[in-house]
């Protein structure tokens, strides 16, 4: 390229006329064409990688699995970090199927993975001189969120999840329904602060007890009563198989698994027991999508009393004493729709059809249109009809884009929250035998009047 435009400018040069001044403007004009395509080639070189770019394999395994198996290799990105970030990163190693992939905007990308890696050290060498915590349970703030519907709860009696467990449900359990199963079209979010009991500590050496199921307000776990007579009312958590939904975590969640196993990073479900856990509303009376739900009709003002539940009432952090093992505020809520993509949920599944058949009917609409009944997703199919948003309930790389998009949206609506929090992971390992028969040890644990008072 270099060559054609200087012989052009050297037969300028040479003062030649006629034939070889338009040779020269030829060769002039033939040169800048071809500096044009070197830069057109450069710029096809740095365009979005596509998917039957070999690029685009080696920047899919780091994002899915490279960064969780060697995070060391990686240093500057996390599991969120877009595709480009992972394709600078690459690039700039040396990486064979990357060498030619360099992304157009690698100053802006390069000064954002320095950026996050310059906080990631100082993180380390801070935490490097903080002291171990001494053994015992301990106060841990993280996300909770909950799937729901308009209706408002109290957060007590109930069960939450993290941000990969509420995915895993909404797609195995509400959005296979059409309608949405118990009218849920929000994802809440709260600021939770656990800490559980000296007592538990004391039998598990864990910092989470077993989940238990909630209904309408009641645990229908048949063990709930023996846990919380012997440990109080401690919080309790437990990981979701993958096998149903590729739903992970960005931190280590599980510890039953081998080091760099996607189930490492497995949803979590928790329970957080209120007043009076074991009586909830009889199955008769349940009304699953009425917004208006008195929890507390069928517990008694003495078993509110003798049994409070978890929640602190004084507020501030968890003490770790039988009746106060949480404490939580609101961080925030999105809905369904805006996130999924869908203006009018009512007219999306039920007015659709019916307004495509009238006008198809009316000639209003070509003859060979094809009307068709929208489903947010269908599990036979593995995809939604009027909508892409959940396809590929076992596509690990679709799974993390639908949570970093929830992500990403309750930061623009609530920028005063972090965007993430990192969760504890759910280690609570089993329940021993004849266990609710020991003795409680109290050692380290506050002293509380519960224990005496308890039913």
């Amino acid at each position: 390229v270099v060559a054609a435009a200087s012989a052009g400018l050297a037969l300028v040069a040479c003062g030649a006329l006629g034939a070889r001044r338009s040779a020269s403007a030829a060769a002039i004009s033939g040169g800048v064409e071809l500096l044009r395509s070197a830069a057109s080639l450069v710029e096809v070189g740095c365009h979005a990688l596509q998917e039957i770019d070999p690029c685009y394999f080696s920047v899919h395994w780091a994002r899915t699995q490279g960064i969780f198996q060697h995070p060391e290799w990686y240093k500057g990105l996390v599991p969120d970090s877009s595709i480009e970030e992972f394709q600078y990163a690459l690039y700039k190693s040396g990486a064979t199927n990357c060498t030619h992939a360099m992304p157009c905007n690698a100053a802006e990308l390069s000064a954002k993975i320095n950026s996050r890696k310059e906080a990631a050290e100082k993180a380390v060498a801070k935490a490097a001189a903080t002291p171990a915590p001494p053994p015992g349970p301990r106060v841990q703030s993280f996300y909770m969120y909950r799937a729901q519907s308009k209706a408002t709860y109290p957060l007590e009696n109930i069960n939450t999840a993290d941000l990969a467990g509420v995915f895993w449900y909404l797609h195995q359990e509400v959005i296979v329904a059409t309608p949405r199963k118990y009218s849920i079209d929000r994802i809440k979010r709260y600021k939770v602060s656990v800490k559980n009991t000296w007592e538990f500590w004391n039998a598990h050496k864990r910092q989470f007890s077993a989940f238990v199921a909630y209904d309408a307000g009641g645990c229908t776990t048949p063990v709930c009563k023996d846990i919380y007579h012997q440990y109080g009312f401690v919080v309790g958590c437990q990981v979701q198989p993958l096998e149903v939904a590729a739903y992970l975590g960005r931190h280590q969640t599980n510890w039953q698994c081998m080091a760099g196993e996607d189930k490492c990073r497995a949803p979590i479900w928790y329970s957080l027991p209120g007043p009076c856990p074991a009586k909830g509303i009889p199955n008769g009376e349940i009304d699953p999508d009425s917004t208006n739900v008195d929890v507390d009709k069928y517990k008694t003002p003495e078993c509110k009393q003798r049994m409070p539940g978890g929640l602190c009432k004084a507020g501030g952090e968890p003490s770790g004493a039988p009746d106060c093992t949480y404490t939580y505020e609101d961080a925030g809520e999105i809905l369904l729709d805006e996130l999924v993509g869908i203006e009018d949920y009512e007219h999306f599944w039920k007015t659709s059809y019916t307004e495509c058949a009238d006008k198809k009917a009316e000639h209003k609409l070509p003859a060979d249109t094809v009307c068709r009944h929208n489903k947010e997703y269908d599990a036979r199919t593995d995809r939604g009809v009027g909508t892409d948003f959940w396809n590929g309930k076992l596509d690990k790389e679709k799974c993390a884009d639908r949570l970093g998009k929830a992500r990403k949206l309750f930061k623009r609506k609530y920028p005063q929250f972090p965007e993430h929090l990192e969760e504890p992971p759910c280690e609570f390992d089993m329940y021993y035998a004849n266990e609710f028969d020991w003795k409680v040890n109290h050692t380290h644990s506050p002293q509380s009047s519960w224990w005496s008072d308890r039913m």
